[in-house]
């Protein structure tokens, strides 16, 4: 019984080393962070207050697009297209949503032919977007941030 005691003594406190914990340094903690955070990539896509109630990631990026494309679309609605000719074309736009939910047009590339054929069209995409109310940015990690992407905008003429 006496030995049992002190094999039991010197396991305890052989056993000590292996609940210590390695301690890190906030810097070595934030420099293994910030290698693990994909930049290119928010958690929560900017949205409207129609797409808020989505919680699936995809599925709220479609619906923040889509309510975008129309929302531009209802901007030169009431704007009339006349052309000798059907074209049929898609303009990318280069939108940028601020961390605090402005909504901005960067840049517009079109076809010079659609260029030649309507030469307003850029001025009305452009008040079109800036007709948007603010919506809720995108956040990562909790944290608004602003975004930048293309959107391609259709335009189709009978």
């Amino acid at each position: 019984m006496k030995y049992a005691f002190y094999v039991l003594v010197l396991f305890v406190l052989a056993s000590c080393q292996y609940f210590e914990t390695d301690k890190i340094s906030s810097e070595t903690f934030y420099q293994q962070e910030i290698k693990t955070i994909s930049w290119n990539d928010v958690d929560q896509f900017p949205s409207f207050s129609s797409c808020q109630h989505i919680s699936e990631k995809q599925a709220s990026k479609i619906c923040f697009e889509n309510t975008l494309v129309s929302k531009i679309y209802a901007g030169f609605s009431s704007k009339h297209f006349v052309s000798t000719r059907a074209i049929k074309d898609t303009l990318w736009a280069a939108i940028a949503v601020s961390e605090k939910g402005n909504i901005s047009l960067n840049t517009l590339q079109m076809d010079s032919l659609t260029t030649a054929s309507f030469p307003e069209l850029s001025a009305w995409v452009r008040q079109s977007i800036d007709s948007i109310p603010s919506l809720e940015p995108a956040h990562k990690r909790g944290v608004p941030v602003a975004v930048a992407f293309s959107l391609p905008i259709v335009l189709q003429t009978k």
